[in-house]
């Protein structure tokens, strides 16, 4: 963990250090840039010799830095970009020398390297293509060529024209200055054409667009001027041009510069908009206007021209259009191909079928076969060259759809292989939480055929251990009431005294097994009652009489309290009796000498309600919750007997019969059980009662 901190720490510092140092750049580049442009024109060595190769050396520096500093996917482009910088700062320091000796020339060995860069520019736009692989290339290559086809007849019109029609000129001098216009022409070409294909929102791709479009406006005033203002004040034109450099060499020394070369999966394409068809119609329009201009003026010399522009713009549109539909009905096409394979997996299942119906799906998404679902490990794959999407299930990447980057250009085309990706991710989890749910579902039918084993296996011992005991017992009790009966002869005291202790636990075991098997029949739900409609104040009272001796014994006070119009409920007098047996038994057991018992009935509506109150020990607030659990004691009840059974099956009882039980205790207090039981009138009554009867 410390080593990652570190880590983190360190990347954290070196990314502060590449901001801080690109501000700085910055800075000093907009202090050159002022500084050349406010320094008069007649202090040429330091404007031709010192500042602006310093601007130049400088951006090949940035960008040098940038490459090394940054590692971009293809360096090649930005050194491309470097080496047109190179040839800038050569051709500047030639022309300046040139200008102090007073020996300029046109043309010169500076033109040379000037028309040198704008090949190597667009060489490094053309790398940072084909090594990102951007979207559309047949659209784009089209709408550049409308840009680069208005372009190429302003320039031959406007300039070139102008070049070959000057007599004063040399046949090399008019290439060289015809050279320049097609240069740009070249330049914005294949800057239009990247531009068109990637996105602008990283700041050195923006930086780069501004660079170039200014060095591009750079030469078109100093072509103008040159031709149309008797080679007036060049000013303008270098301040553009510098800064043009400048801005170049900040592109390439941004952190973001990287996006130059990046792949079409690492960087987010542009989307065919509104904004840009209509651009493209406006330029389309520039041969109309021309025409338009030649045919109000009478400057019909290259009127051919205007019309072959025309015609080739004219094509483009048509080819355009045909593009737009092919790219309309392929997007038609995916989506189809995209709803069959999530109708296909819905019906599918199994991992085999499942990948299957994903490699088809690929395969219409891609024609030709280049298209694979390849498992995590299966095969080792190139993914310099190939669009990937992954399949991730339960966050584990179990596999990844890939496809010729070039076949998949079409932003449509990634989406859709994403698409197929995440849908077999949610088929797969799917199949897998199926399995494991069937899985789950076997173990708990062969759990519950266990268990319903146990229970039997219970059902007989619960049986088996009882009639077992019973038998026992059922001698112990007769031998020991015939020996208290003195059918044997007289005891003497402590023969008596052994005989009742005798008696006393066999008479004990029996409850304890009647308790047991109770308990049993209400887990097996084959306890059964017998109903019949009975007055709950007189099973009150028989059970209240018959804890009187043990009360009386025990120094207690025990009363019941009764209307004289409590109805009857139905129910299962014997289990009525034993629930009431064992509440009032418990309140003797745990209720101290000179202490009160108080059974009190009462009716309402169609509920009898009973409360079986004592002053006895009472129950830990934290232990009344469980007071009803099987086999629980209290932790005040000391050395009393007793097994834990007696208010379980209490609760049982009233269960049973659709009643509710309710406790309230306070250690030291008392206890308070009370009992609602509904008074129900069965729609078999009269045959029930007849039956009972």
């Amino acid at each position: 963990m410390a080593t990652a901190r570190l880590h983190t720490e360190t990347a954290e510092a070196g990314h502060r250090a590449d901001a801080h140092l690109w501000r700085a750049a910055a800075w000093f580049a907009a202090a050159l840039w002022a500084t050349y442009v406010l320094v008069p024109s007649e202090h040429t060595v330091l404007r031709g010799l010192v500042l602006y190769p310093l601007g130049d050396v400088a951006a090949v520096v940035a960008v040098v830095y940038g490459v090394r500093r940054y590692r971009p996917r293809a360096p090649g482009a930005w050194l491309l970009i470097a080496g047109g910088l190179a040839s800038f700062t050569v051709a500047d320091v030639m022309l300046a020398i040139l200008e102090v000796q007073g020996t300029q020339g046109f043309p010169s060995v500076a033109d040379v390297f000037y028309l040198l860069a704008y090949p190597l520019f667009a060489g490094g736009l053309v790398v940072a293509s084909r090594a990102g692989f951007r979207e559309g290339g047949r659209g784009t290559f089209i709408d550049a060529g409308i840009i680069t086809i208005a372009a190429t007849l302003f320039a031959l019109l406007l300039i070139t024209s102008t070049y070959i029609a000057d007599p004063d000129l040399s046949l090399a001098a008019a290439i060289v200055a015809s050279a320049y216009p097609l240069a740009d022409v070249l330049l914005l070409a294949v800057t239009a054409q990247f531009l068109l294909s990637t996105s602008w929102r990283p700041l050195a791709l923006r930086l780069l667009t501004v660079s170039l479009a200014l060095i591009l406006v750079g030469d078109i005033f100093y072509s103008v001027q040159e031709l149309y203002t008797s080679g007036g004040d060049k000013r303008l034109a270098d301040a553009l041009l510098l800064a043009g450099v400048l801005l170049l060499g900040l592109a390439g020394l941004h952190p973001s510069m990287t996006a130059l070369t990046a792949t079409a999966g690492e960087v987010t394409l542009p989307r065919y908009s509104v904004r840009r068809v209509v651009s493209l119609y406006l330029i389309s329009l520039v041969p109309v206007v021309v025409l338009t201009i030649q045919a109000l003026t009478g400057r019909v010399d290259y009127v051919w021209i205007t019309l072959l522009a025309m015609v080739a713009i004219a094509a483009l549109v048509v080819t355009r259009f045909v593009d737009l539909v092919g790219r309309t009905l392929r997007a038609a096409e995916r989506e189809a191909a995209l709803s069959r394979f999530g109708s296909d997996l819905l019906f599918r299942s199994g991992h085999e079928e499942l990948v299957t119906t994903a490699q088809r799906a690929a395969d219409e998404l891609v024609p030709g076969g280049s298209a694979r679902v390849i498992e995590a490990g299966s095969e080792a794959i190139d993914e310099s060259a190939l669009f990937t999407a992954l399949v991730v299930v339960n966050g584990r990447v179990v596999g990844s759809v890939v496809a010729d980057q070039r076949l998949t250009a079409e932003q449509g085309t990634q989406d859709a292989l994403v698409t197929v990706a995440r849908g077999l991710s949610l088929a797969l989890e799917r199949d897998s939480l199926l399995a494991a749910e069937q899985a789950t579902a076997d173990s708990l039918a062969e759990q519950n055929a266990q268990l319903r084993e146990l229970d039997r296996m219970k059902d007989q011992l619960v049986s088996s251990v009882s009639h077992e005991l019973r038998t026992p017992l059922t001698s112990i009790g007769g031998y020991s009431e015939m020996l208290l009966g003195r059918e044997f002869g007289d005891l003497n005291h402590d023969q008596q005294d052994f005989v009742e202790v005798i008696d006393r636990n066999a008479r004990r075991l029996n409850r304890i097994i009647d308790d047991i098997l109770f308990v049993a029949r209400v887990d097996a739900g084959r306890l059964s009652l017998e109903r019949s409609w009975v007055d709950v104040a007189a099973v009150a009272a028989v059970c209240v009489e018959a804890a009187l001796p043990r009360a009386r014994l025990g120094e207690l006070t025990i009363g019941l309290t009764a209307p004289d119009d409590l109805e009857p409920v139905w129910a299962d007098q014997t289990r009525l009796t034993q629930m009431f047996d064992n509440l009032i038994t418990n309140a003797v057991k745990f209720t101290p000498p000179g202490g009160t018992i108080t059974v009190t009935l009462s009716g309402a509506e169609d509920m009898v309600s009973a409360q079986i109150a004592d002053t006895g020990i009472g129950i830990p607030p934290g232990e009344v919750d469980r007071l009803f659990e099987r086999f629980f004691r209290a932790s005040t009840v000391g050395a009393v007997d007793g097994t834990g059974l007696g208010l379980s099956i209490v609760k049982s009882i009233v269960e049973v019969h659709d009643g509710t039980i309710a406790v309230t205790s306070a250690e030291g207090v008392g206890t308070t059980f009370t009992i609602e039981l509904p008074v129900r009138l069965p729609a078999t009554r009269p045959a029930e009662t007849e039956a009972a009867e």
